[in-house]
């Protein structure tokens, strides 16, 4: 089990972004954030180098690394994951997978405008249905990821009894649109629409100290692939 005040490096490839933050305890000594759609493979390394300079570390000064599993781009997930497991592999440290539903979540609670509201998350898929978690007062999810199409998330969202929410991600936009004025007004969008590296290390850090199990890490899709295989004769 590692100890809270470990030293953790975050990555978050899952997006049209790549960040990475490095983290001791509950401190955070390095970030660096760069907006991108594609190049994350040449960037990461040299990014997660710098970051661990700036803190005046090395990678042997690691103790463990959190990576964004998913949902999010193919892509992008997939160079994150292997450069962490790479990492990991090589360094003899665990790898702990983290969603961006909870990476965006976490975010977004630890801001004012969240006291006293759930928060859901809503993340885009380049697909007519978008991707949804929901979590209650207490930061914990209130069920499991789903995709659907923004009017059967508003009609989720705006079910009676339930509690003031805040939207957060790329794709809540998307959602508001859909609502009548009613029922908008009932919602409040928060600015925070990407996981980021900051709140993966942190979350990390916590699986660690906590003792959860670091098993091999899979991606979360929330979609069977667009392309199958032919079938066989």
């Amino acid at each position: 089990m590692l100890s809270t005040s470990g030293t953790i490096i975050g990555i978050d490839s899952s997006t049209g972004a790549c960040s990475i933050a490095v983290c001791r305890g509950g401190t955070m000594l390095a970030h660096f954030h760069e907006d991108m759609t594609r190049g994350q493979s040449e960037r990461l390394a040299p990014m997660a180098a710098a970051g661990l300079a700036a803190a005046g570390l090395g990678f042997p000064d690691l103790d463990a690394i959190a990576v964004t599993r998913g949902p999010g781009s193919f892509t992008g997930l997939r160079i994150g994951m292997a450069f962490a497991k790479g990492l990991g592999q090589a360094l003899g440290i665990p790898v702990f997978g983290v969603t961006g539903f909870d990476a965006v979540a976490r975010a977004v609670f630890a801001t004012e405008a969240a006291a006293g509201h759930g928060v859901a998350v809503i993340l885009e898929s380049r697909r007519a249905d978008l991707f949804l978690q929901v979590f209650t007062t207490g930061g914990t999810p209130d069920g499991p990821p789903v995709a659907l199409p923004p009017e059967d998330i508003a009609a989720r969202l705006c079910q009676a009894g339930a509690a003031p929410l805040l939207l957060a991600g790329d794709a809540a936009d998307k959602v508001l649109a859909v609502l009548d004025q009613e029922s908008a007004a009932m919602l409040r969008s928060s600015s925070i629409t990407a996981p980021d590296a900051r709140e993966v290390a942190l979350i990390g850090l916590e699986m660690a100290a906590g003792g959860d199990d670091p098993a091999p890490i899979q991606p979360l899709y929330l979609r069977a692939p667009d392309v199958t295989a032919p079938r066989a004769g």
